[in-house]
């Protein structure tokens, strides 16, 4: 049975590698997996590319529609399964999938950040807010009072 850690990492891998389809960082994810199916067994790359291939084709062709989130979910779970079972048969594939995962971590584009904001002006008060920027606040000075801005003591 495989260590907790190299399951997790089977599963970051496998995460990672479905998460990279139909992005800008899919042909370096692509042949890094390759890559480490070459090393179990040197004719399996090309049953493995042709199965990337056709899982980043589908990928490709929900997301257009945007519906690819379920399928993702099921390929990651497909690519954890294989991922575990090379491990299981190549021990020293770890140190490179871990390197491929980090990569790919690294390289993917990041997601939209979603911010959330409430303010609340009340009492004749000032509010002023800003999320992911500046703020630059130049008051003029009071207008004169109705009587020419003399100072009453």
């Amino acid at each position: 049975m495989l260590a907790e850690a190299l399951t997790a990492l089977a599963g970051a891998g496998g995460t990672a590698l479905v998460g990279a389809m139909a992005t800008d960082v899919w042909s370096g994810a692509r042949d890094g997996v390759v890559q480490l199916f070459r090393r179990d067994d040197p004719d399996r790359p090309a049953a493995i590319e042709t199965q990337l291939d056709n899982d980043a084709d589908t990928v490709a062709a929900l997301a257009e529609q945007g519906r690819a989130d379920r399928v993702r979910e099921e390929l990651a779970l497909l690519w954890t399964l294989r991922l575990t079972r090379l491990l299981e048969q190549q021990p020293e594939a770890e140190g490179p999938l871990r390197e491929l995962v980090n990569r790919l971590r690294d390289e993917r584009p990041s997601t939209s950040t979603t911010w959330q904001q409430t303010n609340t002006a009340r009492d004749g008060s000032t509010q002023f807010a800003v999320q992911g920027g500046n703020v630059v606040y130049h008051q003029s000075p009071r207008p004169p009072s109705a009587d020419g801005g003399a100072i009453h003591r």
